[in-house]
């Protein structure tokens, strides 16, 4: 079909003679395929408003006279030309109900004669081409003939932001009666778990081909194999990248079906919700164990394969592949799931840090998989998304994609720890949540983030959605955990404000424990870190402290930076306005400041004049680094190095303008001699590097030496605003050789301080309280990030010039102590809950819970408020000696107010 149809699917249409027609003595059934494409225009249909909503109300009863009348304007008259008011009612029925879902709405309406007709509707379709194959396919195999089906674009978007009026795509198709009788409630219910696969179910793969056309598994158990593989493929890959490669998984599940066959069955017999709880898990460990092809080396690896495939199962705690309303799979894994791959190889423990996650999330959908990692009961993190870009090289189109995928699970596991370092001085423990996309056309990259991002969302959080029991939500989930689990998220790469906004929404809607707290940085009622910068604000603390250890006074002193990041990233671009400042005069704050260098994904600057500051204010938030006006360089050997790819008589060149003599000239550069100025634009010098966007690992041990050309350091000091950008090995190599390095865990922790008091803050406010005291609060929250901020700085450079020790193992040193502390403290404070009082919890708070709102801490659940107590009496401990009887140490720490309050 994509061969014949250049365009994607506006409509279609396919109609199936109801007898054989006899051509050349053989019998063939005529199916007549009709499509418009994009090219194709439709006639105008007229149904008016009343005469619908009449059609409506025969149908489905009065009370929807408002909502037909909202999506009336939205209505494709060009695509139901032939539906008059009664059955465009009855399609807009089940387009109502699509319209703000991710999955897939179905029904089958009761059996006439000789047939009866299953609407389907979906929101935000894939490419149509794609889902009228896969909607055929998913009939037949329920083992249902199609007469004929029509497939229409019903409702037009609204705003590309409002996912409550999302496009909805409607198909129509009429089932004919099989072997002439009626299917029965068994039939009918595995039709309608097909149909509503269709959008996020791959069936175009090796476990399509093998396991489900040739050896007859469902789609459920066959995308339950293909979930575990991708698992499997990304612990593996740091057991061995080069024999694990996600084909090879792939290939050695298909190799043998009934292995395959017997770990679907154990995950069935374990989460089914219809299964006996009771029942002992269907062991296949000696049948694998008997896998024998006759090439040891090969057996040796598809056991492996397959004993981790059952290791899953093992180790999953609940599941919601058994609920029927869902765009995506959720798994909730024991982190015991490690012990397996640790056995097979040390290349594995060295992987990651030595601590072992308190819980880990597993997501998998079509396009799309990820994880969320946390090491504390009550913790938070922010969700990035990596958008791999396809490289126009057809031999080489997948390759960044597949690099990302390999390194997948190590991101998020590193970035979830570095947050646990980072978050000592919160009541939450740190998290990362991660999402690799499937590389996909520019023109779809915006549809697929969004609706991956939703359907994942919608996923996790019917695994954390408890009711006031404790009990999760859906009964479709069999929740062999048994805890309730209190989760935060926030903003990170790819993550726009529709985007959080529309979680806490859904999230309160639905019930969650923390309402529209489980996600902060919304840009109403929320602290959105864009928009305040608090993070950059943090990591200005730390680099202005660190140009005083460097002897450098920023308000006279000329001095020099280098960023990675650009300015309309967070990070980067706060940064940039925080250095850029002026004062109440106009003029800047830091005049001697030059920003030597910038290195952003659209482009690469250098001028070692200093980059205009004019421009660079001109873009911020607005423009990307290519956008830079070249003739705005100046120095001698300036240079913007732009990184898209162009095209002339077959051949492929970037562009670079250099400045020489005075004088800019455009040249063009191959893909390799782009590449080494790209990677080495951060090598010049500079006083200080302030990582501030980009991958993890950009640094590390294999290009450390790049950034000391002759043996020389192309900086003094280093200030991470980019979470684990230098591998630890580089970080040691760098400080070796006497430049001052802070720590990520240090420089980059006021955001997620921030979030902390924005969901505090959500759970003692209503909405409206929240968005009239916002004005005082968030000046109150940056006076408390400006204090912590330098409190640690100072104590980082106090214990390096006192013990000699590298400042990244001092950031280190000191996570472990308060969080170590923090552990003990809590500890106690559950045996005592005495001394959990509002003097404390207030003492952690912004002013405005002890004026304004000082009967709100109240609000808080009393894990939080233990929570709360226990971080600020363990920092506290932190930065004084005290006694060591655990209750005359806490005493010792609190102010004789809060001592009285106990009392």
């Amino acid at each position: 079909l994509e061969r014949f149809i250049p365009h994607p699917l506006t409509s279609a249409a396919i109609h199936r003679s109801s007898k054989p027609l006899i051509f050349d003595g053989r019998p063939y059934t005529l199916v007549v395929l009709h499509c418009a494409s994009a090219a194709e225009t439709a006639p105008e249909c007229c149904v008016t408003l009343p005469e619908l909503q009449r059609a409506f109300a025969a149908r489905y009863g009065a009370g929807h006279e408002a909502a037909v009348r909202d999506v009336y304007g939205r209505i494709d008259f060009g695509a139901a030309a032939d539906l008059d008011a009664d059955r465009l009612a009855q399609r807009l029925h089940i387009a109502l109900e699509a319209q703000d879902q991710d999955h897939i709405c179905a029904a089958v309406e009761p059996w006439e004669r000789h047939m009866c007709r299953l609407s389907v509707a979906l929101s935000q379709p894939v490419p149509q081409r794609d889902i009228f194959l896969q909607l055929l396919e998913a009939v037949e195999l329920a083992g249902f003939d199609i007469e004929r089906i029509y497939l229409r674009p019903l409702l037009r978007g609204g705003d590309a932001d409002d996912f409550t009026r999302m496009p909805v795509m409607v198909a129509t198709v009429y089932l004919a009666l099989r072997r002439g009788r009626k299917p029965s409630p068994t039939e009918l219910d595995r039709l309608l778990r097909n149909v509503r696969m269709a959008n996020y179910v791959p069936m175009d793969d090796l476990f399509h081909d093998e396991l489900v056309l040739r050896h007859h598994f469902s789609l459920e158990e066959a995308n339950l194999i293909r979930a575990i593989a991708e698992f499997i493929h990304d612990q593996m890959a740091y057991v061995n990248r080069s024999i694990y490669i996600y084909s090879e998984v792939v290939r050695y599940l298909a190799l043998y079906p009934e292995l395959a066959h017997r770990i679907a069955r154990a995950f069935d017999a374990r989460f089914n919700p219809g299964a006996d709880p009771e029942a002992a898990l269907d062991d296949p460990t000696s049948e694998i164990d008997l896998i024998n092809s006759g090439s040891p080396e090969k057996d040796r690896i598809v056991r492996s394969v397959f004993h981790a495939a059952y290791d899953f199962v093992r180790n999953v705690r609940k599941t919601n592949f058994y609920s029927p309303d869902k765009a995506a799979l959720a798994f909730r894994l024991d982190p015991a799931f490690m012990d397996y791959y640790r056995g097979l190889d040390e290349t594995y423990i060295r992987s990651f840090p030595a601590e072992t996650p308190f819980g880990v999330f597993y997501f998998f959908r079509r396009g799309a998989s990820g994880y969320q990692v946390r090491f504390a009961e009550i913790a938070r993190g922010g969700w990035r998304t990596v958008i791999p870009a396809l490289s126009s090289n057809e031999l080489e189109k997948f390759d960044v994609f597949d690099d990302a995928r390999d390194e997948l699970f190590r991101e998020v596991f590193v970035l979830a720890h570095t947050q646990h370092l980072k978050n000592k001085d919160i009541y939450e423990g740190g998290s990362k949540m991660i999402t690799l996309l499937r590389p996909v056309e520019p023109a779809w990259i915006q549809p697929a983030l969004r609706q991956a991002q939703r359907s994942i969302f919608r996923a996790f959080l019917s695994l954390i959605n408890c009711d006031e029991t404790g009990k999760l939500r859906d009964p479709a989930i069999l929740d062999r955990l048994g805890e309730r689990e209190i989760i935060e998220i926030g903003p990170d790469e790819n993550m726009s404000d529709a985007v959080i906004s529309w979680m806490g929404d859904v999230a309160l809607r639905a019930g969650y424990s923390l309402g529209s707290g489980i996600i902060s940085g919304k840009p109403g009622a929320g602290i959105n870190h864009k928009e305040y910068g608090v993070t950059s604000f943090g990591v200005l603390q730390y680099l202005l402290r660190t140009l005083q250890e460097l002897g450098i006074d920023p308000a006279r002193d000329s001095f020099s930076i280098k960023l990675s990041g650009g300015p309309t990233g967070d990070v980067a671009g706060n940064e940039i306005k925080l250095l850029l400042a002026k004062d109440e005069k106009g003029k800047p704050r830091y005049p001697g400041l030059k920003i030597v260098a910038i290195t952003d994904g659209p482009a690469a600057a250098y001028d070692p004049d200093g980059l205009d500051r004019d421009e660079l204010e001109r873009l911020l938030f607005r423009e990307p680094l290519s956008a830079f006006d070249p003739e705005k360089l100046s120095g001698e050997g300036a240079h913007l190095l732009y990184s898209q790819v162009k095209s002339e008589n077959d051949r492929e060149y970037h562009e670079i303008v250099v400045r020489r003599r005075g004088k800019s000239r455009r040249e063009k550069i191959d893909r390799d001699d782009f590449m080494r100025r790209f990677q080495h634009n951060l090598t010049c010098y500079a006083d200080v590097f302030i990582p501030a966007g980009g991958r993890p690992s950009t640094i590390n041990e294999e290009n450390v030496r790049d950034y000391f050309p002759e043996g020389k350091p192309s900086f003094r000091a280093i200030v991470e605003g980019a979470n684990s950008f230098i591998t630890p090995a580089a970080r040691d190599y760098i400080q070796q050789q006497g430049v001052a390095d802070v720590k990520d865990a240090s420089a980059n922790k006021c955001g997620v301080i921030t979030s902390s008091y924005e969901i505090l803050a959500g759970l003692m406010l209503n909405e409206e309280e929240f968005r009239a005291a916002k004005a005082e609060l968030v000046p109150q929250v940056m006076e408390i990030l400006e204090r912590r901020a330098k409190r640690e700085a100072e104590w980082l450079y106090q214990e390096h010039h006192a013990t000699g020790e590298p400042l990244t193992r001092l950031t280190d040193r000191l996570s472990r102590e308060i969080n170590q502390m923090n552990d003990r403290i809590r500890a106690y404070l559950k045996q005592h809950p005495e001394f959990v009082t509002d003097a404390l919890v207030k003492s952690h708070l912004p002013r405005l819970f002890s004026t304004r709102y000082a009967d709100r801490p109240a609000r808080l659940p009393a894990e939080y408020r233990r929570d709360v107590v226990s971080v600020e009496l363990a920092c506290r401990q932190v930065f004084a000696a005290t006694a060591s009887d655990p209750g005359e140490q806490l005493k010792a720490l609190m102010t004789e107010q809060e001592r009285a309050a106990m009392r």
